[in-house]
């Protein structure tokens, strides 16, 4: 199955690789070419500089024959454009993007559109057929598990050598006020962004501070996982 992956960030990459590993044929396009230097390095000439809202640079990256489009980037405004862009020129069979803000997901969600609801005037409405809410799988999972501070493994990557975890901290927690260049992660982790108690969520940079009640979300090598664990629940 060829894998139209938009945006190289902290999402993008480690899907791609996850999804080679699995066989699959895969392409990362992303505008910065710095992050498109840095893929290839890591899983060799399978990405290339362009502008995913840009038909063009979508045609040049083989939308016409992939089976799946999914829009990793930071902007979720450019993740709905990048989708019904591909369904609406290149017929993509299942387009799927990322909302990293709770209202943005629920927007995203109106324009999923079964076939049977489109319009009788013949309009085509050009829907999304997955929308990925890292707010609402975070707070689904926290709420369904025990105990009040778990471990949430959300997703193997990398021929499962890697995964995505989340973590809430806890209130009385070691953590809290401190910043993220404060703190000395296990080899090989990165925070990917962080649900605050509110749902909002933000990607975390070097001055962000850990808050009370925080859902964090980190790409871990599964044998450090453990190990974050302990340090971010761990209590004053």
């Amino acid at each position: 199955m060829y894998v139209l992956i938009v945006g190289s960030g902290k999402i993008g990459t480690p899907l791609a690789s996850s999804l080679i590993n699995d066989g699959h044929e895969v392409f990362v396009l992303d505008r910065d070419p710095d992050k498109v230097t840095t893929v290839q390095r890591e899983l060799g000439m399978v990405t290339g500089v362009g502008d995913g809202t840009s038909v063009r640079a979508l045609r040049d990256a083989g939308a016409g024959r992939a089976s799946v489009t999914i829009a990793t980037t930071g902007n979720d405004e450019d993740n709905l454009a990048i989708c019904q862009l591909a369904k609406k020129n290149f017929n993509v069979p299942r387009t799927i993007a990322i909302a990293h803000s709770p209202e943005n997901g629920n927007l995203f969600g109106l324009l999923q559109v079964k076939s049977d609801d489109e319009p009788a005037d013949g309009k085509h409405v050009h829907a999304i057929d997955m929308i990925i809410s890292a707010t609402d799988l975070i707070m689904s999972s926290i709420a369904t598990a025990v105990p009040a501070h778990p471990l949430i493994r959300l997703m193997p990557l990398a021929d499962r050598q890697q995964e995505i975890v989340g973590i809430k901290l806890p209130a009385a927690g070691h953590m809290i006020g401190r910043t993220v260049s404060e703190v000395s992660l296990p080899y090989g982790v990165t925070v990917i962004f962080i649900v605050a108690a509110g749902g909002t969520t933000k990607t975390p940079d070097a001055d962000t501070v850990f808050e009370a009640e925080d859902e964090i979300i980190a790409l871990s090598p599964t044998n450090a996982t453990l190990e974050l664990h302990e340090l971010f629940t761990e209590l004053r």
